[in-house]
Order: C-alpha cells, then sequence, then structure tokens
C-alpha cells in the first residue's frame, strides 16, 4: 500500500485526538515525557533551530496538536527552536526526495514504513542518523524497532501500533450469535450467512488500497513473512508461487461470490465506513485506526477487529504508520535526538494512543481503553508479523504489485495480473542493479 495513504490515515486517526486529550495537546508533563525528561538547559547554550519536515503537520485537528507538542517542546528547551516543514502525503515521498538530494536544510523528519524508509535509504548510505547508543530506545518495544534495524543499528524510532485486517459490527455479530473465523472456510460461511440474512458481509469501496486489507493479510496469514518477500524480489520466488496465488484467489472471492457492496466499484472509504455505521454491513476492510471514526459514526454499536485468516489459521500483523528519523547531515544531532525523544516519550504515545485507539510502542505503557486492549492482544502476540505490504523492499514496487491486484480484481485473468506483477517485481531488481 502506497504510504501516503498509511500517513492520511494516521492523519485521519489523530485528527478525533482533540476531543479525546486535555487542553495541553499531547504532550503531558515534564515527568515522564520521556528519558530525556532530566535533562537540563543551561540558559548559556547557544541557539539552535532544527527544521522537521512532515505530512503530519497540517493545519487540521491532528496538525495543531503536533504544533502544541512543539510548542511545549521549545518551552522546556529554550535554546532549541523548532521550524516546521509541512508537505502533503501525497506529494511526500517526492518532497523529502528532493530535499534529501537538493542539499536542502532537513533535519527531523517522518517515514511511515519500511518500505518508505527503505526506499529512502536507498538515496544513498548516510541518509539516516544512528539512534543506537540513545538511552531512550531502551523504552521501546524491541518488535516495534526491527523495521528500522539495518546490520544491527537503529535509525529511526516509532509512534503507536495498528493492525490490518476487519473491523466488525461485534453488537450485530453478537446478536445473531456469530463467532470470529479462525480459517477461510469459516470466513466464507460466515459471509454466507450475513448475505443470506440481508446485511453486506464486507464493506469493500474502489479506493485503490483498500483491497491490500484483505490481500495482505492473507499473504501474512499464508506465511508470506520479510524473508519470504526478499526471495520474491531476489526472483527465487515468483509471483506464480501458490501462495501469493492463493492471496489473490481469494481476495477476488469476496468479489464473485458478492459479498461486497454491489455499488462497491462507485464507493469511497469513507461511504463504506457509512454502511457499518448504519447497521448496513457487518465488516469494512480498514486498519484498526478507522476505529476511532466507526464509533463515531454509531456511539452505541461495539465495535471488535478481526485478522483476515488463511486456510488454516490467522496471523496478526502490526502496523506502525510512523517512524520519526533524523537526517545524517543534521549539524545539531543531539538536540535533534532530543526532539525525537519528546516527541515519541512514553507519556505522549499513551496519550496518542487514547485519541486513536492504538497501542503504544514503548514498554510499561498506560492506556486504559477497551479498544486499546483488544488492540493489544493482538498486535503483542509472540506469533504477530509485519504487515505483508510493509516488508516489500520500496513503495514504489509496492504500490506496483497492487496495481496488478487491483486489476485482476477489476476482471483482468489471473495470469494476466500475475504478468503484471511479475515484471514490476523484474524491473525493480534490475532498477536495483543498475545503481
Amino acid at each position: 500500500m502506497k504510504r501516503s495513504v498509511w500517513g492520511s490515515f494516521l492523519v485521519a486517526a489523530i485528527c478525533l485526538l482533540p476531543s479525546c486529550l486535555s487542553a495541553s495537546g499531547i504532550i503531558g508533563d515534564q515527568e515522564g515525557s520521556g528519558s530525556l525528561s532530566a535533562v537540563e538547559v543551561k540558559q548559556e547554550q547557544p541557539q539552535v533551530t532544527l527544521r522537521y519536515s512532515s505530512y503530519l503537520l497540517d493545519t487540521a485537528q491532528a496538525g495543531r496538536t503536533y504544533y502544541k507538542a512543539i510548542e511545549e517542546f521549545e518551552a522546556l528547551y529554550p535554546n532549541i527552536k523548532i521550524e516546521t516543514d509541512f508537505i502533503q502525503n501525497t506529494y511526500y515521498t517526492a518532497g523529502i526526495k528532493a530535499r534529501l538530494l537538493g542539499g536542502e536544510k532537513l533535519d527531523v523528519f517522518d517515514t511511515w514504513s519500511p518500505s518508505l524508509f527503505n526506499e529512502f535509504l536507498m538515496l544513498g548510505e548516510h541518509i539516516y542518523l544512528d539512534l543506537t547508543s540513545s538511552e531512550f530506545l531502551k523504552d521501546f518495544l524491541p518488535s516495534s524497532l526491527e523495521p528500522v534495524t539495518i546490520g544491527g543499528k537503529i535509525y529511526g524510532v516509532p509512534e503507536v501500533m495498528h493492525s490490518d485486517g476487519l473491523i466488525y459490527n461485534q453488537t450485530l455479530f453478537e446478536g445473531l450469535g456469530l463467532e470470529v473465523p479462525q480459517t477461510w472456510e469459516a470466513f466464507m460461511e460466515l459471509c454466507e450467512t450475513l448475505r443470506d440474512q440481508g446485511i453486506i458481509p464486507v464493506a469493500l469501496d474502489s479506493e485503490w488500497w483498500v483491497p491490500q486489507f484483505i490481500f495482505g493479510s492473507i499473504l501474512s496469514s499464508n506465511g508470506a513473512d520479510a524473508a519470504w518477500t526478499a526471495k520474491l524480489e531476489s526472483g527465487e520466488v515468483k509471483a506464480s508461487d501458490p501462495i501469493f496465488v492463493d492471496a489473490m484467489v481469494k481476495t477476488k472471492q469476496l468479489v464473485t461470490r458478492g459479498y461486497i457492496p454491489e455499488q462497491w466499484l462507485s464507493l469511497k472509504h469513507e461511504q463504506s465506513k457509512d454502511l457499518i455505521g448504519k447497521g448496513k454491513a457487518a465488516m469494512i476492510a480498514a486498519g484498526t485506526w478507522d476505529v476511532p471514526s466507526l464509533m463515531e459514526r454509531n456511539p452505541n454499536m461495539e465495535l471488535g477487529f478481526m485478522i483476515v485468516p488463511g486456510d488454516e489459521r490467522a496471523v496478526p500483523n502490526i502496523n506502525i504508520g510512523t517512524y520519526r528519523v533524523i537526517n545524517a547531515t543534521t549539524a545539531h544531532p543531539e538536540e535533534a535526538k532530543q526532539f525525537v525523544a519528546f516527541m515519541n516519550g512514553r507519556v505522549n504515545q499513551e496519550k496518542l494512543a487514547l485519541g486513536a485507539l492504538a497501542v503504544p510502542s514503548v514498554v510499561n505503557y498506560e492506556a486504559e481503553h477497551p479498544s486499546i486492549e483488544k488492540l493489544a492482544a493482538v498486535v503483542t502476540r509472540q506469533d504477530a508479523v509485519t504487515f505483508w505490504p510493509h516488508s516489500v523492499s520500496t513503495e514504489t514496487l509496492q504500490v506496483k504489485i497492487l496495481e496488478g491486484v487491483n486489476q485482476y480484481l477489476l476482471g483482468a485473468e489471473l495470469e494476466e495480473a500475475l504478468a503484471i506483477i511479475q515484471q514490476a517485481i523484474d524491473d525493480a531488481r534490475q532498477d536495483v542493479l543498475e545503481r
């Protein structure tokens, strides 16, 4: 899935924060705001300006919470000023590349997935500042740091964790005596039962990135981990591999069996949410960041989240929407570390988690909410894996693979779609060899 989408998802979720947070914004008091909270700022220190580039810094509610956080950081560290640089998520990949390659001032910036993180890394060997020795990293779950760890060195700091799959109307399920399926066969039986009841089983829509919530989840449940994906990209495994084909075929079964809205090609994702809110659909293909906006549509409806199962099991997946990184060429590495530690500190993550109903990526957090507890039970399982699309090496290739899947869903023959996907993989491998 295109990372601009992940960025917009996170923004959409955080837009609900003002109703959940205190007037002070996402940053708490100095105590517990991160491992650097005990650092004393000496007034005689020279003034430093850091430029922070992000897709999160819009002027809507989400952006205001981050601007408030920055204000509090500047009050705490009066010798450090943050110069904000907002780039719309649609243009974010190109915008960051232009800044990195053009030598424009860039101290701290955000990236929204392992694939985008890797795509920036391909611009050169010295893109990210090595954070391995930073004391504040001890606060984070080891699994949350793995996607930004290269050769044993850590180059990014995570925000909250989500998962991808199906959000379902738990109130409806309980009323009909339905259980969450653990196998694909049971899932198909569930969809058939719902359709017989006059209820749309899955609110799938025409947004090009939505099918990955089904397709990518099945791949994860089929065992397509990072090692398998590396073989796919190296050519050792082909797109015609049974694991890959199975995920495509299963995703299309939702279409051919009529388990999605008849007018799905004209629906936008927000309209799909309305189908859930009005009780017309039982499930929606989505990430858990959509839970707050779905709750707003129908406060009386209790929601649940399920992983899309494969033939034998449903493997939980982890999606960390944003990683904060530091440019290796920054003239102020220590101040940049202070800023990142503050923005991603435990207390701040706890408040962000309550607003977005996500799971903090720090250890020993406190964020009591039923939805967070349910999601935590998923993403902290020992068998949880990185959501499959995120294991693809670059954003560009990830998008091209999904384009091939979409063409199959829209009517292309399976062999034709697989050929399109294989060509994209081969081209990406050749690009790497030619660098």
